[in-house]
């Protein structure tokens, strides 16, 4: 393939404003729209954890400055078993620059790449749906505005009931998940560490079931998230709160489309893949297949973006199905690890790191054109 002039962005969500910055950065003038009336609700934490490969990716712009100036760090995490505290991990031997978790609402991180871009002469357009779309390999698409847009390259970011998918007749795979899953952003009484985040695995036996995880906003503002079928189940015997400012019942599945590619026109984020937010992966994935697809076509090089893309996702999805099974029905044996053979496991410097690189994702593949790139001198490899 050449490389694409036209670029159409579906969606401006995190995921289609990073690809936007992407392409923008790269030379290109990208067009984006959306159908709704503006960006996410700053009152609603969302999507709130960036991850290092994220912040690296988001460096060249600048935007990362931006993103750490405003964010908090996670570099601790402290694990327990019907409240009972059973090891901590941290962060910090990560071979990476960036060794934490940072944590902003969403509506903030939209914001700020929304004014880089209109710095950069891009205006996301709002109250712009689109509609179809003739022609994959020269595609035509229909506006609701009643516009047709030729284009050279189209990214559906549309989210996962992606008109765009639909529209060109991509399957959509995977199932459902059983367990329901509830969030409650909340104010605290007293402060709190806000470097460390806190996981309870609540068995049958210790009352409510379920797990929950906090995850710090600042020292006094955090969400608490977990499988439970209410706020109030996912509360229940947690203290020193003084208020909930937003909260959310939802369920999850665990999908891909089976192609990320047809002719000219490309899948990412949620319109390409969802699973559950254990281990926080949602949002950093679908920034990574943007920032993957603009460092493609600058090269015109767009037809490798599925092979490049899809197996990460499907690693991620059975990785992150994993996780979401153990702490919705732990096994003897894993409650047994839990309890006896991680608290000192945890006491090895390379288990440490291990730990530390898993959960913050730096065991997946990383983008080739970070090879060297911001201190890291984790291997560079390609997914």
């Amino acid at each position: 393939m050449t490389r694409p002039e036209r670029v159409l962005i579906v969606g401006a969500g995190p995921v289609g404003l990073a690809a936007a910055v992407e392409f923008r950065r790269r030379g290109f003038h990208p067009r984006i729209i959306d159908a709704g009336e503006g960006p996410t609700d700053e009152a609603q934490s969302r999507a709130l954890g960036i991850l290092p490969t994220t912040l690296d990716i988001l460096t060249a712009s600048g935007i990362t400055d931006r993103l750490l100036a405003e964010g908090g760090h996670i570099e601790n995490a402290e694990i327990s078993l019907d409240g009972k505290r059973l090891f901590a991990i941290s962060t910090k031997p990560a071979r990476t620059r960036h060794n934490f978790i940072l944590t902003l609402p969403q509506g903030r991180t939209e914001r700020l790449m929304i004014e880089w871009l209109a710095a950069h002469d891009v205006t996301v357009e709002w109250n712009t749906a689109f509609v179809s779309l003739a022609d994959t390999h020269a595609p035509r698409v229909s506006l609701s505005n009643g516009e047709t847009v030729a284009a050279d390259l189209v990214l559906g970011v549309d989210g996962v009931h992606s008109a765009v998918r639909e529209d060109v007749g991509i399957p959509w795979s995977g199932e459902g998940y059983p367990a329901e899953f509830a969030l409650a952003d909340v104010i605290f009484e007293r402060p709190v560490e806000a470097s460390t985040a806190r996981a309870n695995l609540r068995t049958a036996k210790g009352g409510t079931g379920g797990a929950v995880a906090l995850l710090p906003l600042s020292e006094t503002t955090g969400r608490y998230v977990g499988i439970a079928p209410s706020t109030d189940a996912l509360l229940a015997g947690i203290e020193g709160i003084a208020a909930v400012t937003w909260e959310s019942r939802f369920s999850v599945s665990f999908r891909h489309a089976e192609r990320m590619a047809k002719g000219r026109v490309f899948l990412a984020g949620d319109a390409a893949h969802v699973h559950s937010p254990v281990g926080g992966r949602g949002m950093n994935l679908g920034i990574w297949d943007a920032a993957w697809l603009a460092f493609l076509a600058s090269e015109g090089r767009q037809s490798e973006y599925e092979m490049r893309r899809l197996p990460s996702v499907r690693q991620v999805l059975k990785d992150t199905r994993q996780m979401t099974d153990v702490i919705a029905a732990p096994s003897a044996n894993i409650l047994n690890l839990l309890r006896y053979a991680m608290p000192l496991a945890t006491q090895l410097p390379w288990v440490r790191r291990t730990i530390a690189e898993r959960l913050l994702a730096l065991d997946l593949p990383q983008p080739e054109w970070l090879r060297g790139a911001y201190g890291t001198d984790r291997e560079s490899r390609t997914p």
